[in-house]
């Protein structure tokens, strides 16, 4: 079994020098709603993370040292870029994925790329996903869980998500903080919360929408244990039973029936969670997310997925076979 990590990050520091400045603040809820203290530890943090976020070398010693196989990169938050004009957003991306593709190329016993796409534009969202797909062979596309503040169950992104869908390209949902994280700035909170809150909206309001029911051959895949939803999802189905307004446009099945479609990871730090997001979502909906290289990452999941006491064909699942089958590995 090849350990097949879908949660890691890649920067690609060119595309920097194409902005006049970072993300307007309202547009960047993680750094908006980061703290005094947490804004000075992430600029010393972040920095000292740039080698594992450029290096590729440094990248697989890191991986022989978790027990990691294979890497499915992804472009790092930061580097969403919704919030630039749609030129420059299709800019950004087609250097993002051209850089992805080319390490997976370099190294590909090692690396598989997801793509990233300009979603503030998303007839051009859908262009570069056809493109990376039948011109750089990536197996997937990474999205925030918002667009500018603006929920993936708008349909105006049904096409994007269509198009995912008929491409078989799996995607992964990554957040970049809260969008209305005004009591999160203390503690961290606009991760510790924020980011596992703002994948759960993002889940919830997809569900209901319709957009499972109305595309059943989409994959989706929520990191960080899918937020806090398959740890409460009776809540919503409870409401979507005794009330109208989660029925309208999924009216056969409750919410929990789409949920247990989705994928989710196992970055949920221990092995009673773990073994509890098993038995609610199924192993052969779990994979590996190390988050690498950021310190709210698990650097030792493998091993946690080892010990968590599950079934052998279990942690073959979790650990390779599930991400094998969505990549087409």
């Amino acid at each position: 079994m090849r350990v097949t990590d879908l949660h890691a990050h890649v920067a690609t520091p060119a595309c920097e020098r194409l902005l006049d400045g970072p993300a307007p603040a309202h547009l960047d809820p993680f750094t908006l709603f980061s703290g005094p203290e947490t804004a000075a530890y992430n600029a010393t943090q972040f920095a000292s993370l740039a080698p594992r976020l450029t290096d590729p070398a440094v990248r697989i010693e890191d991986m022989d040292r978790a027990g990691i196989d294979v890497q499915a990169i992804t472009a790092a938050p930061p580097q969403f870029y919704y919030w630039t004009d749609p030129a420059l957003g299709r800019r950004l991306a087609r250097m993002q994925n051209d850089h992805l593709a080319a390490l997976a190329s370099d190294h590909p016993d090692r690396f598989v790329a997801l793509a990233t796409v300009p979603l503030q534009d998303v007839d051009a969202a859908v262009a570069e996903l056809e493109h990376c797909r039948s011109q750089l062979d990536m197996r997937g596309v990474e999205i925030c869980t918002n667009v500018n503040g603006l929920d993936l169950d708008d349909p105006r992104f049904r096409p994007f998500f269509g198009a995912a869908a008929d491409l078989g390209m799996p995607v992964l949902l990554h957040p970049h903080g809260f969008t209305d994280g005004a009591r999160l700035t203390d503690y961290y909170l606009t991760n510790v919360v924020g980011n596992p809150l703002d994948t759960t909206v993002a889940a919830t309001r997809m569900i209901h929408s319709g957009l499972l029911e109305e595309l059943p051959d989409l994959r989706l895949c929520f990191v960080h244990g899918g937020g806090y939803l398959p740890f409460y999802s009776s809540r919503m189905d409870h409401s979507w039973a005794v009330r109208p307004e989660g029925r309208h446009r999924i009216p056969d099945h409750p919410p929990s029936h789409y949920l247990r479609r989705c994928y989710v990871d196992a970055l949920v730090y221990d092995a009673a969670h773990l073994r509890f997001l098993v038995e609610t979502m199924g192993a052969d909906h779990v994979v590996v997310g190390t988050d690498y290289p950021y310190d709210m990452g698990d650097p030792d999941i493998v091993a946690m997925v080892r010990g968590a006491g599950l079934a052998e064909d279990e942690v073959d699942a979790i650990l390779g076979g599930t991400a094998a089958a969505l990549l087409g590995l």
